[in-house]
């Protein structure tokens, strides 16, 4: 007898799906494979090539996870889910089970990126050693989720974060979570990164942010030959007008001609011919 993963709207049922999504009930597989919140697990009886299949399960009852045995064929990933999912209560009843309870530190950091602080408070409180990276900070940061940022600082627990927090809130357009950690009284952890994913994802509100934080800007010639490569005819405005160092070099005119003509970026060429820039070379940043 054996589990079959396969989306809820799989027209075959998974029965078309690789081997690796058909699993042995009684092995400990170590299954990672297309596992994931949508997945709708059957039991499936294989007889040559005919194939009875149960009908769907849902993945996050204590009894399902008994019947199919759970707790071996997905390793740490059944309570990686779980924690996304925000059911404390099958968290309890598992850590009590008596079964096997494995866990990594993306359980606390899936429960951060969906915003289960109920979850997080769970973890907490267990009794058990805690697994986190840097990762709960930056999926938090990523995703909005402002009141789990408040209460990773509030928790008394060891903070871990990276530059890549304030990064991802200016690439997914977060002010707010932008605005959150300039207030927040920790260490401000940024680079380069947060100007330049802000520029190539025309993110102009983010840049009017950052010009306006008071903060040191830090940026290289990467905003305007991003912003080019993808059409951000915008932000290469918005940069013109700022009032800030502009930034770009000698190569950049290649690739305005080149690149933009093959991929018909006709509006970034006639935005650089009209711009008055380029006439301006002892503005080049050289590299040797």
């Amino acid at each position: 007898m054996y589990i079959i993963y396969s989306k809820k709207k799989n027209t075959h049922y998974g029965l078309n799906l690789p081997n690796e999504n058909i699993i042995n009930i009684n092995s400990n597989s170590n299954y990672w494979g297309n596992f994931s919140i949508d997945d709708c697990p059957r039991i499936i009886i294989r007889l040559d090539n005919k194939f009875i299949l149960s009908d769907n399960y849902n993945i996050y009852s204590p009894k399902v996870i008994l019947k199919l045995k759970l707790y071996n064929n997905n390793n740490d990933l059944l309570t990686n889910y779980i924690s996304y999912t925000g059911r404390v209560d099958v968290l309890e009843w598992l850590k009590n089970s008596g079964l096997p309870f494995k866990y990594s530190e993306y359980a606390m950091c899936n429960a951060s990126l969906s915003g289960h602080i109920n979850v997080l408070e769970w973890w907490k409180n267990s009794g058990l050693p805690l697994k986190y990276n840097q990762y709960a900070f930056n999926n938090a940061s990523q995703y909005g989720q402002i009141a789990v940022l408040e209460w990773w600082k509030n928790s008394g627990l060891p903070l871990k974060y990276s530059e890549n927090a304030l990064k991802l809130a200016s690439e997914k357009g977060h002010i707010n979570v932008l605005e959150w950690w300039k207030n927040s009284g920790l260490p401000l952890k940024y680079d380069e990164n947060a100007l330049h994913v802000a520029s190539e994802y025309g993110r102009v509100a983010v840049l009017e942010w950052w010009k306006n934080s008071g903060l040191p800007l830090k940026y290289s010639v990467e905003p305007l030959n991003r912003a080019s490569r993808v059409g951000q005819i915008d932000v290469l405005e918005w940069w013109k007008n700022s009032g800030l160092e502009l930034k770009y070099d000698k190569p950049i005119l290649n690739y305005v001609h080149n690149y933009c003509a093959i991929h018909h970026r006709i509006g970034v060429t006639r935005w650089w011919k009209n711009s008055g820039l380029l006439k301006r070379k002892r503005k080049y940043k050289k590299f040797d």
